[in-house]
């Protein structure tokens, strides 16, 4: 089966609708721990993060509706509910939503960025 493209993609969402998803920032390979409900960590790598949530790889299965603190640097421990997982992916999405100009993953794609 193939998925038909997606009608009025780049038209203007309906009135009274707000889109549920922040600007993403991709992250090459940024190694964090995660502690399903502080029983235990597990190393996960970080693929991308926005003020929202995350996407990480984890070899360990996380409960989906599970609740997880995830160390982010620069910023600190952060609460988060596991929403999906597929395969090794997971995506979670923060409690409170964090700022990215604090989070030290945010901070070094920027100045690698930035032109010398």
């Amino acid at each position: 089966m193939t998925r038909r493209p997606d009608r009025n993609v780049e038209a203007e969402p309906p009135p009274g609708f707000r889109s549920r998803r922040a600007a993403r920032v991709d992250l090459p390979d940024a190694p964090a721990e995660l502690s399903p409900q502080d029983l235990y960590s597990v190393k996960i790598k970080v693929r991308n993060v926005s003020t929202a949530g995350f996407m990480a790889e984890c070899a360990a299965p996380v409960r989906i509706g599970s609740y997880v603190t995830l160390d982010v640097p620069g910023i600190g421990p952060v609460q988060a509910q596991i929403r999906w997982q597929i395969g090794l992916r997971m995506g979670g999405m923060f409690l409170d939503p964090i700022s990215l100009k604090n989070c030290a993953w945010t901070a070094e794609k920027a100045k690698a960025a930035a032109p010398a």
